[in-house]
Protein backbone atom coordinates (compact mmCIF):
# COMPACT_ATOMS: atom_id res chain seq x y z
CA UNK A 1 0.00 0.00 0.00
CA UNK A 2 1.60 3.82 -0.92
CA UNK A 3 -0.71 5.81 1.03
CA UNK A 4 -3.48 7.43 2.92
CA UNK A 5 -5.36 9.95 1.13
CA UNK A 6 -6.83 12.97 3.64
CA UNK A 7 -10.57 11.55 3.05
CA UNK A 8 -9.29 8.01 4.36
CA UNK A 9 -9.06 6.16 1.05
CA UNK A 10 -6.03 4.01 0.13
CA UNK A 11 -3.81 4.06 -2.92
CA UNK A 12 -2.73 0.70 -3.62
CA UNK A 13 -0.48 -0.98 -6.73
CA UNK A 14 -1.53 -3.58 -8.13
CA UNK A 15 1.33 -6.29 -8.60
CA UNK A 16 1.12 -6.86 -12.35
CA UNK A 17 -1.54 -6.39 -15.20
CA UNK A 18 -4.18 -8.82 -13.42
CA UNK A 19 -6.64 -6.58 -10.85
CA UNK A 20 -9.56 -6.58 -9.03
CA UNK A 21 -12.56 -5.08 -10.63
CA UNK A 22 -14.19 -2.00 -8.80
CA UNK A 23 -16.75 -3.09 -5.68
CA UNK A 24 -14.02 -5.92 -4.74
CA UNK A 25 -13.53 -6.51 -0.88
CA UNK A 26 -9.93 -6.17 -0.17
CA UNK A 27 -8.71 -8.15 3.01
CA UNK A 28 -5.37 -7.05 5.34
CA UNK A 29 -2.66 -9.61 5.67
CA UNK A 30 -4.60 -11.31 9.09
CA UNK A 31 -8.15 -11.67 6.74
CA UNK A 32 -10.44 -8.27 8.01
CA UNK A 33 -12.16 -6.74 5.55
CA UNK A 34 -10.36 -3.40 5.30
CA UNK A 35 -12.56 -1.73 2.33
CA UNK A 36 -13.56 -2.04 -1.20
CA UNK A 37 -12.10 -1.41 -4.69
CA UNK A 38 -13.56 2.55 -5.85
CA UNK A 39 -11.48 3.12 -8.75
CA UNK A 40 -9.00 1.73 -11.14
CA UNK A 41 -6.58 4.07 -12.36
CA UNK A 42 -2.87 4.75 -14.17
CA UNK A 43 -1.14 2.35 -16.73
CA UNK A 44 -3.01 -0.74 -18.01
CA UNK A 45 0.67 -3.12 -16.82
CA UNK A 46 0.51 -2.26 -13.16
CA UNK A 47 -2.92 -0.27 -12.47
CA UNK A 48 -3.01 1.67 -9.03
CA UNK A 49 -6.01 0.80 -7.16
CA UNK A 50 -8.12 3.35 -4.89
CA UNK A 51 -9.66 1.62 -2.10
CA UNK A 52 -12.72 2.85 0.27
CA UNK A 53 -11.71 2.08 3.40
CA UNK A 54 -14.96 0.89 5.68
CA UNK A 55 -14.05 4.09 8.14
CA UNK A 56 -11.40 6.29 7.88
CA UNK A 57 -7.82 5.01 9.83
CA UNK A 58 -6.28 6.73 12.63
CA UNK A 59 -3.05 8.26 12.19
CA UNK A 60 -0.91 5.21 13.91
CA UNK A 61 -3.73 2.80 12.41
CA UNK A 62 -2.56 4.71 8.34
CA UNK A 63 1.07 4.23 9.76
CA UNK A 64 0.98 0.43 9.70
CA UNK A 65 -1.25 0.22 6.64
CA UNK A 66 1.11 2.23 4.88
CA UNK A 67 3.36 -0.23 3.06
CA UNK A 68 1.58 -3.75 4.40
CA UNK A 69 -0.23 -5.66 1.81
CA UNK A 70 -3.64 -6.33 1.08
CA UNK A 71 -5.61 -9.05 -0.62
CA UNK A 72 -8.72 -9.06 -2.56
CA UNK A 73 -10.86 -11.77 -1.73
Amino acid sequence: MLSVSASGNLTVRSVGPEFPSEGTPVRDARGIVRGRVARVFGPVTRPYLAVRLRRVPSPAEGLVLVGSMLVRD
